[in-house]
């Protein structure tokens, strides 16, 4: 015993240590994923290495893992990345709508929309961005639902559904100015621009972009001057003031501090002198786009289909034949890089299950010991609550049952009381003096006893012999109230079983409590307490009105 107590002692040590473990690791997660929470709206570049040191989330607890793969998927869109093979998002949206958390709930439906957006699957992305509507209805979150209306706005500009992408993008701005961010605004405003100058309406077009210019001039942004000065400069060269275009080309040109930027700058006004043509300023315009010696394959390959197009013009076959062979590596280059964005990603995918087993491999020792003495600590602790569970048992039976047979021996005492009595009748057939005599012999027998044993014997000696005589018993009773009180009980409620009859007929004798009715019946005390308690319901026996005047009233 004193074994199992110094282990039970040391099992609370045990178990922190473990606790202990399990805590610091998880404490460590959730560092990572709220600094990276902080940080993803301004730099989800940086956010995305943060999440990268997670090295093994689908060990995460289920909170962990899917606030996890919300935060990655959210990283991935803001920097352009792929997020097409992301569909772990949709079972994280049905996480959090069977929690009801709406706050992650509709960004993750938000999300699910997204990567249909980006697989080209139209009606499952405007399923996805109506139910993300719905789900950020109740929301405060302004900006949330701001992005749901503004790229389901782009999903129907993309697919030249342009006055739906209008209304949606209006809602979009009205959300992003309730939540005060004036740069999803203005790109909100400019997608409207956009759209009505598709659909030919250069008025509407360049309203829209100038209150967008406005917008970003008081908020002093460059880089939306700039985008937003290159797109009015679009809207003027498709109306044919070539002029005007190329006025706010070069006031684009000069706010633009990004290479590939300023190349597609000088593409647009390249452009505008095709049009006007006047090729040695076309020709001016793909020189300097050169110079600027830019990576981007997209670009170069605009860039080698006007060189192309300006050689022709002016009968320079050679040229023209360099500028096609140029335009066809390009377009194979565009090819390649989407093709090896996918290879890299399964590249990156490769080499992350190599490293997960490569940890697994040097982390399994350490596992089996601890889950080892995991098991053992719970296997300990379990059988010292049995046992603890099992002694608790015993002296609780013990003590109830020499109650009991301390009971016995004060009805003992009070059996020479007058003979025809029904006290007298009732312990003469229970067999009062024969059977508390037995007890005591078995209690001095041995000087310690079981409760187990005590209570076999208890009930061996009494209730192991004839049962009692109710008929006599309730004759006796008939006699001493003089009005046949059992036989009425009986005859006015015949719903009454056997042991309801029989506790109604002792509650008529006022020298028998809860106990001695419970020792008579061979009932706990509380059964006793609550057979009387259903009766009173039953009978309708008020609250603190005794059983035998309630009958006697209602019995005349």
């Amino acid at each position: 015993m004193k074994n199992f107590s110094t282990l039970f002692n040391r099992l609370p040590v045990l178990v922190l240590l473990l606790a202990f473990y399990a805590c610091s690791d998880r404490k460590g997660i959730n560092d990572i994923l709220s600094r990276a929470e902080n940080i993803v709206e301004q730099q989800p570049d940086s956010a995305l290495r943060l999440l990268d040191a997670v090295l093994f989330p689908e060990e995460l607890n289920k909170n962990l893992f899917n606030r996890y793969h919300l935060l990655m998927i959210r990283a991935k869109d803001k920097s352009d990345r792929d997020i097409t093979s992301d569909t772990i998002i949709f079972a994280v949206k049905d996480y959090y709508v069977g929690k009801k958390d709406i706050p992650n709930a509709a960004p993750a439906a938000f999300y699910c929309g997204r990567l249909w957006q980006e697989r080209d699957s139209v009606n499952r992305a405007f399923e996805a961005y109506a139910e993300a509507e719905q789900l950020a209805e109740p929301s405060d979150d302004y900006n949330l639902k701001g992005l749901i209306q503004g790229n389901w706005g782009i999903l129907n500009f993309k697919h030249h559904l342009y006055e739906q992408a209008i209304e949606l993008n209006k809602k979009a701005v009205e959300m992003f100015d309730k939540a005060r961010n004036y740069k999803n605004k203005i790109s909100a405003l400019e997608t409207i621009g956009d759209c009505f100058a598709l659909n030919n309406q250069t008025d509407s077009a360049l309203y829209y972009h100038n209150e967008c210019l406005k917008l970003a001039d008081s908020c002093k942004i460059p880089d939306l001057q700039s985008d937003i000065k290159e797109s009015m400069g679009v809207d003027y060269q498709g109306n044919g003031n070539y002029e005007q275009a190329k006025k706010l080309f070069f006031e684009a040109l000069a706010l633009s501090r990004d290479t590939v930027e300023q190349a597609r700058i000088l593409l647009n006004m390249a452009q505008v002198y095709v049009s006007e043509d006047k090729i040695d300023s076309v020709k001016f315009y793909l020189d300097k786009v050169l110079t600027l010696s830019i990576n981007d394959p997209q670009l170069m390959l605009t860039c080698s289909l006007l060189g192309y197009e300006t050689a022709k013009k002016e009968s320079r076959f050679q040229d023209a034949l360099d500028y096609h062979e140029k335009y066809y590596y390009y377009t194979m280059e565009v090819f390649d890089s989407e093709k090896n964005n996918t290879l890299l990603e399964l590249r990156e995918k490769y080499d992350f299950e190599k490293l997960r087993t490569s940890k697994k491999e040097s982390d399994i020792k350490f596992r089996t010991a601890l889950t080892g003495l995991s098991l053992a600590a719970l296997v300990i602790g379990i059988l010292i609550f049995l046992f603890q569970r099992k002694s608790v048992q015993n002296r609780m039976i013990l003590s109830e049952t020499k109650q009991n047979i301390e009971s016995l021996q004060r009805m003992s005492d009070s059996f020479s009381e007058e003979k025809n009595s029904f006290r007298h009748v009732l312990l003469e057939q229970f067999d009062i003096l024969k059977k508390t005599a037995l007890l005591t012999r078995e209690i001095e027998e041995k000087e310690e006893v079981g409760g187990q044993i005590l209570l076999k014997k208890f009930n061996k000696i009494v209730y192991g012999q004839d049962t009692l005589d109710w008929n006599k018993l309730c004759g006796i009773i008939d006699l001493k109230n003089d009005n046949n009180l059992c036989r009425k009980i009986r005859s006015r409620y015949p719903q009454l079983d056997e042991t309801e009859f029989h506790i109604c007929c002792l509650s008529c004798e006022t020298d028998f409590g809860d106990k001695e009715i419970a020792i008579i019946l061979g009932k706990t005390v509380y059964m006793v307490q609550r057979i009387r308690s259903d009766l009173r319901k039953k009978l309708g026996i008020p609250s603190g009105k005794r059983f035998l005047p309630f009958f006697k009233e209602n019995m005349q």
